[in-house]
């Protein structure tokens, strides 16, 4: 029995397939990516259920890359739902220099958080990006651009639906700490006249056999004009299970 309460008590438990390549090689060219799936299932005093799924592909040429993401979050406690969220994320870099340091980029991201009162959200980008630091084991990369963000919201909040054009920044750092585990860094922060949002995703990942990692990570996402009635802020925590090819 108490074998059976930890198992289902695990935070999170993923099935993940990414491809995983040395930062100081060259990035392999063609089609890579992985797929990721969590669930979680927790009973006693509260009963929860969670469902976290993910697909990432990767284009990638010489000269430019092709990049996508996309999430499902699923949650209900105690036989009620509290959480439904779909995003969709795709951006093109055009590289400018054999050692792909430097770019350009055009990007467009949707989404649909009902919990938030988010019927929609589209986000258009483009600007310009630059590998600010890279060594044998560290990667450090900025973006930054103007975007478009427009909001649709449900039917149960009072907002009328809005746009507005923003600044768009971002910083994403890779460190391989030794040979086993790696951390990785992402902070995205978009600033408007009407809302200023930043979204930033944490992890450590540590291999424990060939082609096996596993990855603990915190998702943090604050918006500092939401909806009525949605929080402010969101933070998410997992813990994932990897097999890279």
């Amino acid at each position: 029995m108490q074998a059976k309460t930890l198992l289902k008590t695990f935070t999170l438990i993923s099935v993940s397939l990414t491809s995983f390549t040395s930062l100081a090689a060259d990035p392999a060219l063609g089609l890579n990516g992985s797929g990721e799936l969590g669930f979680t299932d927790n009973s006693g005093n509260t009963t929860s259920t969670s469902l976290f799924t993910a697909l990432k592909l990767n284009y990638n040429q010489t000269h430019y890359e092709l990049q996508s993401k996309f999430e499902a979050n699923y949650k209900s406690e105690n036989k009620v739902q509290t959480e439904e969220r779909y995003l969709i994320d795709v951006q093109y870099n055009r590289y400018y220099n054999p050692e792909r340091n430097y770019y350009s980029f055009v990007g467009g991201k949707l989404e649909k958080n009902r919990f938030a009162g988010i019927e929609l959200e589209s986000i258009l980008s483009l600007g310009l990006g630059k590998q600010l630091f890279k060594n044998e084991s560290t990667k450090l990369i900025g973006e930054a651009g103007i975007a478009q963000q427009t909001t649709s919201y449900t039917n149960d909040v009072i907002e009328n639906d809005q746009s507005q054009t923003a600044l768009r920044l971002k910083v994403d750092l890779t460190h391989q700490i030794n040979a086993q585990v790696a951390f990785l860094q992402d902070i995205t922060y978009l600033k408007g006249t009407q809302q200023t949002t930043i979204e930033s995703n944490t992890g450590f990942k540590v291999k424990v056999a060939d082609h096996m990692n596993l990855k603990a990570s915190y998702k943090y996402r604050h918006n500092d004009s939401p909806a009525t009635g949605a929080k402010k802020t969101d933070t998410q925590t997992l813990l994932t299970l990897i097999y890279d090819f």
